[in-house]
């Protein structure tokens, strides 16, 4: 259903499809498009691999199919996880560094790196708290690059920044180096739990398609990359409506769809595919499941 949706523009719910009303069904790729004309230039050479590709679908593994998304970094919510250990120098006296810089770490657990060893690089940015609760969930952290150990010096592991998605400066934490994701696999959710649009990696007041979020489920919910999710809002009966009929529930206005990048324990960041109308944080997920 969502493959049909995104390829039909005009319909603004993918649950509310009239009699006579055409739709499109067409083979070959779904591309996604940038959500800011402006930002088209910059991404030229990007975009042809943002796309699905439709025709890999395998109706024996029920809605299998293919997203290629570019980026550069994007980061997670710092909830529970402990970094392995601290960038605290390099060669140079230079305050920022960058791809091919030689620089110096203070790992926790020596005895587990091994030269050739690949971690991510992150700084922590703000905190993070849930758009209806206030309750605190985590800390941004914000994707650096990579980096790969060429040394171990006594105390002192060497490594080299493979690449710097921003600029680099000392008490970077390390954490496990986790590859750029280039294409990810649509996958049938296995949970109904819904959750709730938490945070985004740029800093917007309003969403949409190849924005990158992120939701207070993860791992520990059932969530795997590749999982489809919608997003919602609730819809408010007009002052005209309920002085007329009384008190109603309305169903959700759909807004979009998402697809799960990555798991944290209690977290994941998703990449927005369609939007019909703008998301804020606080807005509604729920899972694809069928």
């Amino acid at each position: 259903m969502l493959v049909i949706w995104a390829k039909n523009p005009e319909i603004t719910n993918p649950h509310l499809i009239f009699p006579g009303q055409k739709v499109q069904i067409l083979d070959g790729r779904l591309k996604i498009i940038p959500a800011y004309p402006e930002a088209d230039k910059q991404a030229s050479t990007e975009t042809d691999d943002q796309q699905t590709d439709l025709s890999t679908m395998d109706t024996e593994t029920e809605e299998l199919i293919t997203i290629k998304a570019a980026g550069s970094g994007d980061g997670f919510i710092l909830t529970d996880e402990v970094p392995l250990g601290v960038l605290v120098d390099s060669v140079d006296n230079r305050l920022l560094l960058t791809k091919d810089d030689l620089v110096f770490l203070k790992m926790k657990d020596l005895s587990s790196v091994t030269i050739g060893d690949t971690y991510g690089l992150f700084e922590r940015g703000d905190q993070v708290n849930h758009p209806h609760t206030n309750e605190v969930i985590g800390t941004m952290m914000n994707n650096l690059g990579f980096l790969q150990v060429t040394e171990i010096n006594g105390d002192t592991v060497v490594a080299k920044i493979g690449s710097a998605f921003r600029e680099i400066q000392r008490g970077a934490e390390v954490f496990e180096y986790v590859p750029q994701r280039n294409e990810i696999t649509l996958q049938r959710g296995t949970t109904d739990k819904g959750g709730y649009i938490i945070a985004a990696r740029d800093k917007k007041e309003t969403f949409s398609t190849n924005d990158i979020i992120y939701v207070d489920l993860g791992s520990d919910d059932g969530l795997v990359s590749g999982n489809l999710f919608y997003i919602a809002r609730p819809r408010k009966a007009s002052d005209e409506v309920i002085k007329k009929a009384g008190p109603i529930q309305l169903p959700d206005a759909v807004l979009g769809a998402a697809i799960i990048i990555e798991t944290k324990a209690k977290t994941a960041s998703a990449i927005i595919i369609k939007s019909v109308n703008a998301t804020f944080i606080g807005d509604k997920v729920s899972i694809v499941t069928n």
